[in-house]
């Protein structure tokens, strides 16, 4: 059967079912516009004057009890029971209210006042049988309200998924049978149908991704304008009479538009930065009250409107980009929904292709969203958002998608030409002569009529034994490539690591030298992959060159392996090489390692006519002398040396240790010594994790208390310390434990358990008490979730903790240093700034972050008494922190001439040995403070 036939087959049925989906696109549309019309009248709330006594003995009302008033409250109010907007009107011997409505669920109850009782009485809706169960296990009357703008948008798609895949079924299957109908190989009728399918699954895909996109951005729309609401509301704007809050509204806008000055960085996303770039607000009939522009935005927006002659940017979005938008959002304002729509067609000649093209495709670029209170309209907001860069990321995700569709076509392509050889008569047939090929049984003649290349195997089989040693020839070369592959390195045809490690096990080696080029990450994300693979094979060359008796290895992405034989280690060929009359076998491998060095660094790499500098580090190792003779077989030797390898294969890694070593020393070359491999260090390291994973484990942490002294009309404070007690009641101070501790990554365990035995050390105190916290301790987002979690478990105790950020650390990471701040703030917690002085600290600090106290470093108060410029920048600091409304606490106060400054100083709290040292408990430290 032809093509055009097979289309044609079954038409009638296919037409009238395509004609019935079709239809069912306006029917949805009539059905639902029918069941939402009237859904969000309000609803209206009865209880008579006289209520019977049924209800009343239900809510334990007396019979004769007068219901004053009542109102309705719920999650539409905050559950105010005051507000008289929410108060039943009486009228007719009935209370009735009309209650707005929206779609979900809305849970309410009757809040009654009686003559004489203070309490009002909460009752459900006694014409509502439909409850729902509070959190605090009571009840409230419900109304459901269907969400139809939600139900229509998943209709429709719905129905446009099953006409499109109605249209791609009676596209592709006539085709489909077509082609398998086809005097072509079966693998391919697969390969073709499984292309076909895969790329119209993909459109699919694709448009659904675009829809999906769509849906996110308009979504993440509507959080901005909500964001810009509580900003509004928190600014006290009046929205009863938006006409006469200008100034609130635009003090409110200034606060989301100012900080927001900076272009993004469009490397990113462009997902992530369709933002507010234009905002306005309107009255109820549409009159602009206020409008406000980006930062970077109001110039280019005035331009635009004098290019396309509007007086102004305000007649420019009034009059032009909002023309068509306002009406249609005043006719739809009831509905609460925001309005989309693209800009008008003459308004587009003062934007780029790049916004033109992305607004196309996203479908708008600019918003009014009605502003409904209690059911009334009260104005509305508008404004235009920024897609330029959306049309870039959708090319970038479309030639991903064509990418990954490469891909699965391949694959899927091979697995189809395999299944389809497999499922064919003839493959079987192929295989039992192929059985029998193997076993050297050439006599047989295979006949296959396929029509097919099996038929053309079977014509060709007089030119098999030809065929065979060639196949032969083939995977000896198979093999000779994989040995490359899987022995040398692609980029530099160099040995690799693997070959590294049989040369060892194999070849007599007395020597090895790795050279790795320092900070070569940072080089290739600076230049670029290619300019760093240039250099890779420009200082293989170098140090291939000048025939030398080594052999040279590529090990990793940034390291070479230099190694020589006990053979050439031990005759004259090296000393000739460093042209030096010294037999020792180190001079001659440093002698090595600095020609190779000054190869590579004291010339610049030429690449493309551009020059560029690097430097290596060199590490070398030697075999022991003992070791080499028995290699040489050279028996009678027993000389040994520490600074030498015992075992070939412990010279790479020995090596590679000597070169750390000389990276970090800043050397050019180092040769191993049995020092670098302490294994008693590493034991002690180890030792000391275990212990320090087992103290986190079973909570060994114990906080101390040192006294924090006020200087001005305050109460005494605290400071927890952390320490360690080990079973045996032994006590370990922080610089006993705490490298280990971070650098093992145990710290922050520990952290957690000293807050937790903190705050349960000062559950039941009056005082106020600082623990230290890292910036470690909250970059880490699993850690941060923890520490808010037991802070919210003891709200009353939370109150009165402080948390000393280490600013001898440095603080670099704003970002996650103010949302710490802002998630502990609203529980009651004061930050304070820790070592206030030491290493990079500066007061750009104390302006970037919300902070309450800075503690002053003791390096500073240490030798205040003695050292005049101490004293100047603790007084600079302290008169800085008062005109900042901040606290200052200094530390390691010592002696009585100190503490005279401070007070001179008006520094508000002390801290040190001088007032109290740190002690085990509350008591303690009090009793310390009270005999000093």
């Amino acid at each position: 059967m032809s093509l055009i036939a097979h289309y044609l087959h079954k038409w009638k049925f296919r037409v009238a079912i395509l004609i019935g989906l079709c239809l069912l696109w306006p029917i949805q549309s009539i059905i639902i516009s029918a069941l939402q019309s009237g859904a969000l009248e309000p609803y209206r709330i009865q209880l008579p004057v006289n209520v019977d006594n049924t209800t009343r003995d239900k809510w334990g009302i007396k019979h004769d009890a007068i219901i004053e008033k009542v109102f309705v409250s719920g999650s539409f109010s905050d559950w105010h029971i005051d507000d008289t907007f929410y108060q039943l009107t009486q009228q007719n011997q009935q209370w009735y209210f009309d209650l707005p409505v929206y779609p979900g669920d809305l849970e309410y109850k009757l809040v009654l006042f009686i003559q004489n009782k203070v309490e009002p009485v909460w009752i459900l809706d006694p014409n509502n049988p439909q409850t729902s169960v509070n959190p605090w296990g009571g009840e409230n009357s419900l109304i459901r309200i269907a969400d139809w703008p939600k139900i229509t948008l998943i209709s429709q798609i719905l129905t446009a998924a099953l006409l499109g895949t109605f249209l791609l079924f009676c596209i592709l299957e006539p085709f489909l049978y077509w082609l398998l109908h086809q005097k072509i190989p079966f693998h391919r009728k697969l390969v073709l149908s499984n292309i076909l399918i895969l790329a119209c699954a993909q459109l699919l895909f694709f448009s659904y991704q675009l829809h999906l996109n769509r849906q996110l951005i308009k979504q993440g729309l509507i959080d901005s304008v909500h964001a810009m609401h509580l900003i509004l509301h928190g600014e006290g704007v009046d929205f009863e009479q938006l006409d006469t809050q200008a100034n609130n509204i635009n003090r409110g806008l200034s606060q989301f538009f100012v900080p927001a000055t900076t272009r993004i960085d469009k490397t990113q996303s462009s997902l992530f930065q369709i933002t507010l770039s234009d905002f306005a607000v309107l009255d109820k009939n549409g009159q602009l009250i206020t409008l406000r522009h980006r930062g970077q935005n109001a110039q280019i927006q005035q331009s635009r409107a004098e290019q396309l002659g509007f007086n102004n940017s305000r007649d420019y979005f009034v009059d032009g980009m909002w023309r068509d938008l306002l009406p249609k959002a005043i006719a739809e304002a009831q509905k609460g929904q925001i309005v989309i729509m693209s800009r008008p067609q003459n308004m587009n000649g003062v934007e780029t292709s790049r916004t033109r093209t992305a607004e196309s495709i996203l479908g708008f670029s600019q918003f009014v969203q009605p502003i409904v209170y209690r059911g009334q309209l009260k104005g509305f907001y508008a404004g235009s958002i920024q897609v330029k860069l959306y049309g870039d990321e959708l090319l970038r995700m479309f030639l991903f998608q064509l990418l990954l569709l490469g891909g699965i076509i391949v694959l899927s392509s091979w697995l189809f030409t395999r299944v389809g050889k497999m499922v064919t008569e003839d493959i079987l047939k192929l295989t039992k002569w192929t059985q029998n090929i193997v076993k050297g049984d050439l006599s047989q003649v295979l006949t296959i009529n396929s029509q097919d290349e099996i038929q053309q195997l079977s014509e060709n089989f007089n030119n098999m034994r030809q065929s065979l040693q060639d196949s032969f020839t083939q995977i000896a070369e198979q093999n000779s490539k994989l040995y490359q592959e899987a022995y040398f390195n692609g980029l530099t045809a160099l040995p690799n690591r693997k070959k590294l490690y049989s040369d060892l096990a194999e070849q007599s080696i007395g020597a090895l030298l790795v050279i790795n080029i320092n900070d070569f990450g940072e080089f290739n994300d600076f230049y670029g992959v290619d300019t760093g693979d240039e250099i890779l094979l420009e200082v293989a060359n170098r140090l291939a060159a000048k025939n030398r008796p080594i052999t040279l290895y590529k090990t990793g992405p940034d390291e070479f392996v230099v190694t020589l034989t006990t053979q050439i280690l031990t005759s004259d060929t090296v000393s000739n090489l460093v042209s030096t009359e010294s037999s020792n076998n180190h001079l001659q491998l440093a002698k090595l390692g600095q020609l190779l060095f000054d190869d590579v660094c004291q010339k610049p790499l030429l690449i493309k006519d551009s020059e560029y500098y690097i430097s290596v580090s060199i590490g070398g190792a030697l075999l022991s002398v003992n070791q080499q003779v028995l290699a040489k077989n050279i028996p009678g030797s027993t000389i040994a040396n520490s600074s030498s390898t015992t075992s070939a294969n412990q010279l790479h890694r020995h090596a590679d240790l000597a070169r750390r070593f000389a990276k970090k020393q800043q050397l050019t070359y180092c040769c191993f010594s049995s020092e670098m491999a302490n294994s008693a260090a590493f034991e002690e390291n180890m030792r000391q994790s275990r212990m320090l994973a087992k103290a986190a484990q079973e909570q060994w942490v114990v906080p101390y208390v040192q006294l924090i002294q006020p200087l001005i009309d305050a109460p005494i404070k605290f400071e927890c310390l952390m320490r360690l007690q080990l079973p045996d009641g032994q006590i370990l101070a922080p610089h006993q434990f705490m490298a280990a501790a971070r650098q093992s990554r145990i710290y922050p365990q520990l952290m957690r358990c000293m807050l937790q035995k903190s705050i349960a050390l000062f559950k039941n105190q009056p005082y106020e008490f600082s623990v230290n916290i890292t910036l470690d301790d909250i970059a880490i987002a699993q850690n941060l979730e923890a520490i808010v979690s037991l802070l919210k478990s003891e709200p009353d105790t939370t109150q009165r903790i402080t948390f000393e950020l280490l600013e001898s650390e440095e603080i670099t990471n704003y970002e996650a240093v103010e949302h710490f701040i802002k998630l502990v703030k609203p529980l009651g917690c004061k930050i304070a700034i820790d070592d206030f002085g030491a290493g990079y600290s500066n007061f750009v600090h104390l302006l970037s972050l919300d902070i309450d106290i800075i503690k002053i470093d003791g390096s500073l108060i240490r030798h205040l008494d003695s050292d005049p410029k101490a004293q100047l920048l603790v007084e600079t600091i302290a008169i800085f922190a008062h005109k900042m409304g901040k606290k200052t606490v200094a530390e390691f106060v010592e002696n009585d001439a100190i503490l005279s400054l401070l007070n001179q100083y008006e520094i508000d709290y002390a801290q040190g040995y001088l007032l109290g040292e740190p002690a085990a408990s509350i008591a303690q430290a009090l009793a310390i403070y009270s005999a000093e």
